[in-house]
């Protein structure tokens, strides 16, 4: 019997051993996660709309980054009217970014007659009345 009470102790010290790895692999990772969250800095994205046209049912919107770090068109939301926002993607689609300096143009088939259009990225937004 006194050999069970040494294989007993085993299990037991085994399975908190076990639990004790996972918690610290678990907390490096966290860790790590943490690491990653400091380093990334916030973005310098001055998303600016240039001019907006709405010649038929068609809208053409001009905007350019003035700011020093590129952007996803899939994180720029453009805003007719007040409305809902939607991703700038849906009106431009050649490239994935809008680098700092560059001037796009993007169109898309509307409903209605919108008044203004409204560009916002990163805290950064400005307006247009449609010509």
């Amino acid at each position: 019997m006194g050999g069970s009470a040494s294989v007993g102790a085993l299990i037991v010290g085994t399975v908190l051993l076990s639990i004790f790895a996972n918690a610290m692999v678990i907390t490096l990772e966290n860790r790590e996660r943490f690491e990653n969250i400091d380093e990334n800095e916030s973005k310098d994205v001055k998303v600016r709309i240039i001019n907006a046209t709405l010649p038929s049912s068609t809208l053409f919107v001009n905007i350019t980054n003035d700011g020093s770090d590129p952007v996803l068109f899939s994180e720029i939301w453009i805003i007719l009217d007040g409305g809902d926002p939607f991703s700038f993607s849906d009106y431009y689609s050649t490239t994935d970014y809008l680098f700092p300096g560059e001037t796009v143009m993007g169109s898309d088939s509307i409903t209605g007659t919108p008044v203004r259009a409204f560009v916002s990225s990163y805290g950064h937004s400005s307006g247009a009345t449609i010509q």
